[in-house]
């Protein structure tokens, strides 16, 4: 992905935002837990504590844990594939669980858990997040998703998943009602007078409107008022969700041009539409690097990943993907595409596919070989100059307010960024060399 410098450097902020996904063994390489610089201790707790200090270290704004509810399965509800070719979404460890893991053994860096709207009580997942934000000192942020799959409905005792427009209705509510208990409860509310013995004044915790929950929750209010919201969606549907609701926005975009339009987007929706400050809203750009000491050494392991991907084996992902049954490789990416169109059940991230498929002619052997490579995330591959240059630049453009990084090799991607990037973008002053306070809605108003 190589910068363009017609666009002016606008950006007013000085300080861009990080974020790491955390999803492994395979995250968005697919041979991760193949390859001998990935960690293979990934069921073991010290995993992400270790993981958790060292993004830490490098002052990200934030670590999260992504999360789905089934193995997927292929076009007859078979999940053999998945599992015989440790396919995305084989192992995932409850996030809930695992940001109490990381929050145990850092102070700063913000937790985020990916929990559904679909599925659970909005009391639950309330309670769940606020729990876990006063433990940690309030660091929780909840990544919003509605789930896409019948095979994770049916896991959740339903009979299928709901249409995406049923889901982003249904996922309006659930929002709604979990704000609503976060805040059932005063920021004065708890006395802790042992004089009077007041514990808590009742006239300033509340109940709460609608038919989902009625309240109050049983615990005060966040230390950070509430915990952060952050959301995905790219569909139309989804982009109006985000413009409601999210703090964080995380964005694929095929295009510098296209990722300046889609922010743009977000925050003139959210502004025209809610009534929100936009300047609030943190458009973040999901990106893989691949960082090496010179830009030839991060050319040679990049050839080595892609090297490492087997043909067979991620024609069969790609196939599992789209529910098909056979894949030829020399067919055009685009046609299969469309003939498979809506089997994924994300629209948003299907426009993407296809997007890129039509600009760089893929065929679909090239399709499986890169979704298997970094699921068409824009790779950013060179120095840690090289990389801080193509962080900066569309940062500076408009294009971003930050980054979501998704590494190939878990922890070694992530300590190659660390350790070289991270420098880079402090040095030139775009990057925080310290938290701007303890919770992560310190640090995102930190820039603003």
């Amino acid at each position: 992905m190589t910068p363009s410098r017609r666009v002016p450097e606008q950006q007013s902020a000085t300080q861009m935002h990080l974020v790491a996904m955390v999803n492994p063994p395979t995250s968005q390489y697919a041979v991760n837990w193949r390859n001998p610089l990935g960690r293979e201790d990934w069921l073991s707790s010290r995993f992400y504590t270790d993981l958790a200090r060292m993004l830490e270290r490098g002052k990200f704004d934030m670590m999260f844990f992504a999360d789905a509810l089934a193995v997927p399965e292929d076009r007859e509800g078979d999940y053999g594939t998945t599992l015989q070719t440790a396919g995305k979404g084989s192992i995932y460890l409850d996030p809930i669980t695992t940001i109490s893991l990381a929050a145990a053994v850092t102070n700063h860096i913000g937790l985020g858990a990916t929990v559904s709207t679909s599925f659970l009580p909005p009391y639950t997942i309330a309670r769940q997040l606020l729990s876990v934000d006063h433990l940690s000192g309030g660091r929780a942020a909840w990544n919003i998703v509605t789930s896409t799959t019948d095979a994770e409905a049916r896991n959740m005792g339903h009979d299928g998943i709901a249409s995406p427009g049923e889901r982003y209705d249904n996922a309006d509510a659930v929002v709604q009602t979990v704000v609503d208990l976060w805040r059932s409860w005063e920021p004065d509310a708890l006395i802790r007078d042992r004089e009077s013995g007041t514990f808590a004044d009742p006239a300033r915790v509340h109940r709460v409107s609608g038919d989902l929950s009625r309240g109050p929750l049983t615990l005060p209010r966040s230390p950070q008022g509430n915990p952060v919201l952050m959301q995905a969606g790219s569909s139309p549907r989804g982009r109006a969700f985000a413009a409601r609701w999210a703090e964080v926005i995380f964005a694929i975009g095929d295009s510098e041009e296209g990722m300046r339009e889609l922010r743009t987007e977000l925050r003139e929706r959210a502004r025209i539409d809610y009534g929100r400050d936009s300047s609030t809203i943190k458009v973040l750009q999901g990106i893989q690097p691949v960082v090496g000491w010179t830009d030839e050494d991060s050319a040679a392991k990049l050839r080595t990943l892609r090297d490492q991907i087997d043909l067979p084996s991620a024609l069969t992902k790609l196939a599992r993907l789209l529910h098909a049954e056979e894949l030829n490789p020399e067919d055009r990416a685009t046609d299969v595409l469309a003939e498979h169109r809506g089997a994924t059940g994300s629209v948003g991230f299907e426009d993407m596919l296809a997007s890129v498929s039509e600009r760089q002619n893929y065929t679909v052997a090239d399709l499986a070989i890169e979704q298997s490579l970094n699921q068409l995330h824009p790779q950013i591959v060179g120095s840690p100059a090289t990389v801080a240059d193509h962080l900066e630049h569309l940062f500076r453009s408009g294009a971003a307010d930050g980054f979501v990084v998704f590494p190939a090799l878990y922890h070694s991607s992530f300590e190659d960024f660390v350790a070289g990037v991270v420098p880079e973008l402090q040095r030139r002053g775009v990057f925080r060399t310290d938290y701007a306070g303890p919770t992560p809605r310190d640090t995102l108003r930190q820039a603003q």
